[in-house]
Parts: structure tokens; sequence; C-alpha cells
């Protein structure tokens, strides 16, 4: 089914920032539509290693990860490989990482927490399984997308 989608604002890609996004923007009373390819949430992730930036960044939307039943795991210590050899190994304390260390959090079931939060606005909508094919376009903008 080909479909236009015009919204206030219209996100593709349910990642973290997608839907982080779309939390921010329905909890602040904007009309907003998440765009997701997938059905859902559980396929291969490039990582699920929250930094300290991230965490922070969850924490000013009023996600607290920790205090969530998000599955989440305090790593001991980081390992970075560069052509497969170990290059840096570094514990992975709150003194290394200036006050919060990183976290390894679930990413299916941090997405879809972040969307059943902004399910809970107003305004709010979500297309799983849903694929942009094109930009819709007028008077030199862009005005929404086409889905399939």
């Amino acid at each position: 089914m080909d479909e236009a989608t015009s919204a206030p604002v219209v996100i593709v890609g349910a990642g973290p920032a997608g839907a982080g996004l779309a939390l921010l923007l329905a909890s602040r009373g904007i009309a907003v539509t998440l765009i997701e390819r997938q059905r859902d949430f559980a396929r291969e992730f490039r990582g699920e290693a929250m930094m300290p930036s991230g965490l922070e960044a969850l924490a000013a939307m009023g996600v607290e990860v920790e205090k969530t039943t998000i599955p989440h795991s305090r790593p001991s210590e980081l390992e970075i490989y560069v052509e497969r050899r170990l290059a840096l190994r570094l514990a992975a304390s709150a003194d290394v990482f200036a006050g919060r260390p990183p976290l390894m959090v679930s990413q299916p079931a941090l997405l879809e927490h972040l969307v059943a939060l902004a399910s809970r606005h107003g305004g709010f909508r979500f297309l799983r399984g849903t694929a942009v094919r094109d930009l819709l376009h007028a008077n030199g903008r862009v005005f929404g997308v086409r889905s399939s």
C-alpha cells in the first residue's frame, strides 16, 4: 500500500535518536509520526553500549535506564580492538568516565520503552513495517513522505 504521510513532524527511523526525538516532541504536544521499516526491534544492532552522554540525554527525557525494567548491566571493563587486535583496555568506572560509567542496554527493550512513553501522548503515531519511498515536495519545501 502506497501512502502519503504528512504531519508537523515526520521522523524516519525508530532507532535511539528517532524514538527519543519522537518522545521529546510528543511530550511537548507536537504531533509527530515515527516511521520504522522493521516490524519489530528484535534485529541486529550496531551496539548496545550506552556511554555517559547518551545516558544523560535519556535522563533529561525522564528515562533513567537503571530505574526501569529495561534489561541492562554495568561492564567492569571495556576493550577496544583495532584490526582484531586489542588496542586498549580500561576500567569502566565512574572515575574513568567523569562520574557516570557506561551501561550495556538492551536496544530492542529501550526502543519499545521510548515508543510506549511517546504513545501516551496525543498526536503521536507510530508506523511499524513501513518503508519510506520518497519525499513529498511543494513550493521548494519537503512537506511529507511517501511510504509503503
